[in-house]
């Protein structure tokens, strides 16, 4: 099936502590580019989720962003720094011995000592974490997916209309290809006749045409247009990625009409180049945005 590199798509899911949206941007790009945006500590995660992605697809730029919005406040629990508590207490006994103090400790006194009490905040599991960017990527991946789909659909009857308009170009071109050796061929008799008797330089005039209709013989190039048709469909029915494939194939088309354009000058022949030239760039036009 073929594939457009532009699509969107966004999935979303929850846990007791949070909801995650993750949204997916896709756009052209010779090769496959994953660009995410995690939270930091979330790293297990994103790697998992570009791993995840390069199986789903095989060319583009994609963008992958993440938002997190907390649905509870996470649990938190004061901790006593105990070995702290003793220096202070420590420190507090050798200062009484020089200097006189009250026995006993307020409880203002003692909470007021700096990282004696710390907060611990209960984080959320990695476990739970992934569990959670795996379901959200794949729902995103899978809208992602199916819009590439959907407009794949359209490229590839866009490429089929333009091929049937540049097979008709190709195929008037072959209708014509024997005119160019003719008009030469009367070109050169009336100025031959113009200077000398003609059946005087018959053997002559074989040898020039003869020599022109082998340089101007396109039937080569026009075979090896029809093959590289043959295989631009077989191609458009591939489950795989076949954008490089389309591009390389439109090279040696492109290369072989211009061959073409080179060896038959005929006014018909190249009008039709040039027309096929414009169809091909349309074609190609198409293709770029194909997986």
């Amino acid at each position: 099936m073929v594939r457009s590199m532009t699509g969107f798509g966004r999935g979303v899911t929850s846990t007791e502590q949070f909801q995650l949206t993750v949204e997916i941007r896709s756009v052209n790009h010779r090769f496959l580019e994953v660009t995410t945006r995690f939270p930091k500590e979330w790293m297990e995660a994103e790697v998992h989720t570009k791993k995840m992605l390069s199986s789903f697809v095989s060319r583009g730029k994609l963008d992958v962003s993440v938002y997190v919005k907390e649905l509870s406040q996470q649990e938190q629990v004061l901790q006593v720094n105990w070995p702290l508590v003793n220096a202070y207490k420590e420190a507090r006994e050798e200062l009484q011995k020089q200097i006189l103090l009250d026995e006993k400790w307020s409880m203002t006194e003692l909470l007021g000592l700096e990282q004696v009490l710390t907060v611990e905040v209960q984080e959320t599991s990695k476990e739970e974490i992934l569990t959670a960017v795996d379901q959200a990527v794949r729902q995103a991946a899978a809208a992602m997916i199916q819009m590439r789909e959907r407009e794949g659909q359209e490229l590839q009857e866009a490429v089929v209309g333009f091929k049937t308009d540049l097979a008709e170009q190709i195929a008037l071109i072959r209708q014509v290809a024997d005119q160019a050796v003719q008009k030469y061929r009367d070109k050169l008799v009336t100025r031959i006749a113009e200077l000398a008797d003609i059946s005087m330089l018959e053997e002559r005039l074989l040898a020039e045409v003869a020599i022109f209709a082998e340089k101007a013989d396109i039937d080569e190039e026009l075979d090896r247009l029809t093959s590289h048709f043959s295989q631009l469909d077989e191609t458009l029915q591939d489950d795989v990625s076949i954008g490089r494939k389309l591009d390389f194939l439109l090279q040696e088309i492109h290369r072989e009409i211009n061959t073409i354009g080179s060896k038959n000058q005929s006014v018909e022949a190249s009008a039709a180049v040039v027309q096929a030239k414009t169809i091909l760039e349309k074609m190609r036009e198409q293709v770029q945005n194909i997986e």
